[in-house]
């Protein structure tokens, strides 16, 4: 963890060609570089940061214009010394630099991401307070042990109650398939010592098939006859020292299973030395981790693959949080999964949970803003305008919410509307390209065509070019 994120040095060269793009990595005394060429089209990309600790892969972020963070569309894959496109990109035409990378994007991935709240992908600089993750994502708050280091003044995960406990690991490596924030709240505000669910709630599959996933590590050891039988007290630190890194990683974790598994085993069975991860917990490809395995954490006696989840697989919270978020964090799961899906059953019941409580969240502008996108799929325009205007007024600060009343407005027709709620999203989050692009294509469908052009050759200047970007000749 305390190599998940770090400053670009000097790294490996090596060559992309994919899906139409070239990309060719070079460093250089003023920094580490990336070329894109797509074409006659080209530019230079100075690589701010590397993301991972380096194990499997290491990705690449660039800061374009004022504390914007994009992802490279390579990563470096260390099992086989060679560049390749990073997982996402895999399909993509024409890979380029201008995935944003959100708040979420980087929780687990550095220590304190700046971000600024209502924008899509911008950091206050120096972007990152803690660049890799740091003792207080596990331990919470320093400062009492700092003023007094002694046993107590700091929290220790195994201490806490399961809930608790598992909480700090959960914050990482249990995705699920969506993560609801509570009112007010934000996924950054979790602080070790309490429940995940008093900050958000994770949803997750009912029915837990489909395929093998890397960020699921804690669902797929609560899916093992090991942590089903050992009354909550099998954890992710039974078996794993965040602190230290086994030199000899067969015999320690062989050792950690014979602290459990002490009876004699079967004449059939290998020799009491032998690898138990090789049989028990094997490396398997990963479906979202690009060209690498990940360890299989279900701890199967017979290792077996299963069939892929239905898109109308049921989901539910892995913890449910307090009553009265209940209904609130299930309907938003619904629609936000319903939406992922292009399920409208999904939208129709999520809706449908967030109108039974629609009384206790009057101010809450992300309950509004759901209810919104559940009419707007519906079509349901005049209605999701009202919801969006709503949260627009209890958060009139929101780029992204400015989009979601632009997105009502064209659905709507009035793209007169549309195009200011669109540059009032602009004027919050200046490089939020999505919004910009559709800004653009709507000047141009209604024959404005010089300021399609100044905001054509202000995106491009944005993202083809930055401020050192004239130190790479």
């Amino acid at each position: 963890m305390a190599h998940s994120l770090r400053r670009a040095e000097h790294e490996p060269d090596g060559t992309v060609t994919a899906n139409g793009a070239t990309i060719t990595m070079h460093s250089l005394p003023t920094g580490y570089w990336q070329h894109w060429q797509d074409g006659s089209e080209q530019a230079d990309y100075r690589v701010g940061y590397v993301i991972g600790s380096g194990n499997h892969a290491s990705g690449y972020l660039v800061n374009l214009g004022s504390g914007y963070i994009f992802q490279s569309p390579v990563a470096y894959y260390h099992s086989r010394q060679s560049y390749a496109l990073a997982p996402g990109f895999e399909h993509q035409q024409d890979p380029d630099f201008t995935r944003p990378i959100s708040e979420e994007c980087l929780l687990c991935h550095s220590g304190t991401a700046l971000h600024v709240p209502g924008t899509l992908n911008q950091y206050r600089e120096p972007i990152f307070a803690h660049q890799a993750i740091t003792c207080e994502r596990c331990h919470g708050p320093s400062e009492r042990h700092i003023e007094k280091p002694v046993p107590g003044s700091i929290v220790n995960p195994a201490k806490l109650v399961p809930p608790a406990r598992d909480s700090i690991c959960e914050q990482c490596h249990l995705f699920g398939v969506a993560r609801v924030a509570n009112p007010g709240k934000s996924l950054s505000d979790f602080v070790p010592g309490q429940r995940l669910e008093d900050t958000f709630t994770i949803y997750h599959n009912a029915n837990p098939t489909g395929a093998f996933k890397v960020i699921s590590q804690v669902e797929q050891l609560a899916l093992s006859r090991c942590a089903r039988q050992s009354g909550g007290r099998l954890w992710c630190g039974t078996c794993h020292d965040p602190h230290d890194k086994p030199l000899e990683p067969v015999q320690y974790y062989r050792s950690r299973c014979l602290t459990c598994h002490t009876a004699t085993f079967p004449a059939s069975h290998l020799a009491r030395e032998s690898n138990c991860l090789e049989c028990h917990m094997p490396r398997r490809p990963a479906s979202d981790g690009g060209h690498t395995a990940f360890t299989d954490h279900r701890i199967q006696r017979r290792p077996e693959t299963r069939p892929d989840s239905s898109e109308n697989t049921e989901i539910a919270a892995w913890r449910e949080p307090s009553p009265e978020l209940q209904t609130r964090n299930l309907g938003i799961a619904h629609i936000e999964v319903g939406l992922q899906r292009r399920s409208p059953t999904f939208i129709g019941q999520g809706y449908r949970e967030l109108t039974e409580v629609q009384q206790q969240f009057a101010n809450d502008s992300q309950f509004f803003k759901w209810i919104g996108e559940a009419l707007l799929a519906a079509k349901q325009t005049s209605e999701a305008r009202i919801a969006f205007d709503r949260a627009l007024q209890l958060d009139p600060k929101s780029a992204v919410i400015e989009t979601k009343v632009a997105a009502a407005d064209l659905q709507a027709g009035d793209k007169a509307d549309a195009m200011a709620h669109l540059q009032r999203a602009i004027a919050l989050d200046p490089l939020d390209l999505p919004t910009s692009s559709t800004l653009l294509g709507l000047y141009q469908s209604e024959g404005r065509l010089t300021v399609a052009s100044e905001l054509a050759s202000k995106i491009a200047a944005a993202v083809r070019q930055q401020p050192e970007a004239a130190l790479c000749s």
